[in-house]
């Protein structure tokens, strides 16, 4: 009987356990885990406090995620960030430039098996666009392959459709599935927004370099890319710049590489003042009250190439009141005429004064041009026949040429960041004191050893052959480039009768707006070269393979005129692309599929150990 009592008498205080668990309400749940009864479930509420408190802070990091965008960029050039104008541009808000309200839609045709490099190229695109992303949600992409039809007549089709929307593709070589095969790629994007569509080439093209610098030249180019297609459609209507005509400047041929550049950011038109006193400017009179006259500026650059002529007194006059209506000029200048034309027939040439009239506007706005040649040690090398090869091709020799200097970028943001510039024949600039309210700031400059020779100066190719004494070039660096900024003075103050002043219909201004100029002393620096009947890209040296940066420097005084400053530090940026050594994984290439394999199982082994020892120590304690 005292086994039964003892078994009922259990039976009894499972059931009143069991009733007690049943009866627990959440009051008691949460006092029991704030308040455990002993060590094990000491450690048990503490697990679960640690995972609740893990999901909360999850939980709280998503939410927060989505309202807010932040990331590290560990890169020395900041590759994964971008600029301060883009994201003014993605977010909205900037004065001057309009807001996306529409969807952007960018379509990228390079997908699919394409080499290794335009692969890194794609690869990189796709992370931009990640960015621009995450920063508006407007901005939609897709990557297409050109290459994915499984039958033939689709994919001329659809090649076709490519063809006439302005595609030209590139046949490259790729390794597929083992093969070296050729195959056609389209590294190109097209960008859709507000029912317009643009078409954008992803390759920097840029002659005389390897396809990997190509390619690296390109992936630094992209945000530029991107930015400058998008905020030119947002805008929709492009600036208005001119080239002047008139004074014997170089044919438009010449310019054709410059025109080409600068298309896609500007509306480029040609001018011939020709005594036209509203060439330049609009003015627009109201009908019932003649005092009442508005003016609009026709461009908002006017950009002056090497005129060979004298400008006229009235021409000059009208150039004078579009800087004083705020209007903005590039000066492109020689002050000596010499050119390497001239040397190739005859032995020697002189270099004079080529005056045209734009010395003494120029000289009324504190900037003097100097009748001088400038002679630098850091200069371009050209070829000089020497002899004759066995096969009658001729024998060159390249010699230094101390007329043309080699200008390495100063730190300003239109001359920062680019490769050096090449000058032919340039002359020396200074600064005049004067009643303008203005400053100066040099943007190109000789170096250190420098020599000038004033006019006039007989050049000769037999320079080339005769060691230049270097104790000769000691006149320290020179101006050969300088901006100009703040409000002028007309060089006609006081120079006008008063009722020529006072006419309304002329309506005469002393001083200028706000405004700028930049005045470089060699028109040639903006010229394209021909060869075998192909237009040479600007700053490519066909002798040297050399590029110089005149093109970069041409359009980012430009863009800095314009007001389009944002433009510069994009297209000057430098991406590093860090390349493996191929040779050195050839070599160590077992090694490290071994440690690939071996080494997550040697880590996973030793946390096993690293358990199990803390565990055994744990028990021995209890």
């Amino acid at each position: 009987m005292k086994n039964v009592e003892i078994k009922n008498d259990s039976i009894e205080q499972s059931l009143n356990s069991i009733r007690e668990k049943k009866s627990w309400s959440i009051k008691d749940f949460l006092n029991r885990l704030i308040n455990p009864m002993n060590a094990k479930a000491d450690v048990k509420r503490s697990h679960i406090i640690q995972l609740c408190f893990g999901l909360v802070i999850l939980i709280l990091l998503n939410v927060l995620g989505s309202y807010f965008f932040a990331k590290i960029d560990l890169t020395k050039e900041k590759r994964y960030s971008i600029s301060k104008s883009t994201k003014e541009l993605l977010i909205g808000g900037k004065k001057g430039v309009k807001k996306i309200d529409d969807v952007v839609m960018i379509r990228c045709y390079l997908d699919g098996d394409v080499p290794s490099n335009y692969k890194e190229l794609k690869n990189a695109l796709k992370d931009l666009l990640n960015e621009f992303r995450s920063y508006n949600s407007d901005i939609e992409y897709e990557f297409i392959d050109p290459n994915a039809f499984k039958e033939k007549r689709e994919k001329n089709e659809f090649y076709e459709k490519l063809f006439t929307k302005g595609f030209s593709p590139l046949l490259v070589k790729n390794e597929i599935r083992g093969k070296l095969e050729q195959q056609y790629i389209f590294p190109y994007i097209e960008i859709s927004y507000g029912g317009r569509s643009t078409i954008k080439s992803l390759i920097s093209t840029k002659t005389g370099f390897s396809e990997d610098e190509v390619i690296k030249s390109s992936i630094q180019n992209l945000e530029y890319t991107l930015y400058s297609s998008i905020r030119n459609m947002i805008q929709g209507i492009k600036p208005n710049i001119a080239f002047l005509y008139g004074q014997n400047e170089p044919d438009a041929a010449y310019l054709l590489d410059i025109i080409q550049a600068l298309d896609e950011t500007y509306s480029i038109d040609s001018v011939t003042i020709n005594g036209q006193i509203n060439a330049l400017v609009d003015r627009r009179y109201d009908s019932l009250d003649n005092s009442n006259i508005k003016f609009r500026k026709k461009y908002e650059c006017l950009i002056i190439v090497k005129p060979s002529l004298p400008f006229s007194q009235k021409d000059l006059y009208i150039i004078d009141q579009y800087i004083m209506h705020g209007g903005r000029v590039f000066w492109l200048l020689d002050p000596l005429t010499a050119n390497m034309d001239s040397l190739q027939s005859r032995a020697s040439t002189m270099a004079i004064s080529n005056f045209t009239g734009a010395e003494e506007l120029l000289f009324s706005y504190g900037v003097k041009l100097n009748n001088d040649l400038v002679m630098d040690l850091q200069c371009v090398k050209i070829p000089i026949v020497t002899g004759q090869y066995q096969n009658g091709q001729p024998q060159m020799t390249y010699y230094p040429w101390n007329f043309f200097p080699s200008v390495s970028p100063t730190s300003h943001i239109i001359s920062d960041k680019i490769n050096p510039v090449k000058l032919e024949f340039v002359s020396t600039i200074d600064t005049v004191a004067n009643n303008n309210e203005t400053y100066s700031t040099p943007i190109l400059l000789s170096s250190a050893n420098t020599r000038l020779l004033n006019a006039p100066v007989e050049v000769s190719l037999q320079m080339l052959k005769q060691k230049q004494d270097a104790k000769l070039f000691n006149q320290g660096s020179k101006i050969l480039a300088l901006l100009t900024e703040g409000s002028f003075r007309s060089a006609f103050k006081n120079r006008l009768p008063s009722e020529m002043i006072n006419n309304p219909m002329i309506a005469h201004r002393d001083n200028s707006e706000q405004t700028a100029m930049i005045v470089v002393a060699d028109g040639d620096m903006i010229l394209n070269s021909f060869r075998n009947n192909q237009v040479v890209p600007l700053g490519y040296d066909v002798y040297t393979s050399q590029m110089f940066g005149n093109k970069e420097f041409i359009i980012n005084c430009i863009n800095y005129l314009c007001g389009d400053r944002d433009l510069i530090p994009l297209r000057s940026r430098e991406i590093i692309i860090r390349k493996l050594d191929m040779a050195k994984i050839d070599r160590t290439k077992t090694q490290w599929q071994l440690f690939n394999m071996l080494a997550p199982i040697g880590i996973i082994g030793i946390l096993a150990f690293v358990i199990l020892f803390i565990r055994k120590k744990s028990n021995v304690k209890r």
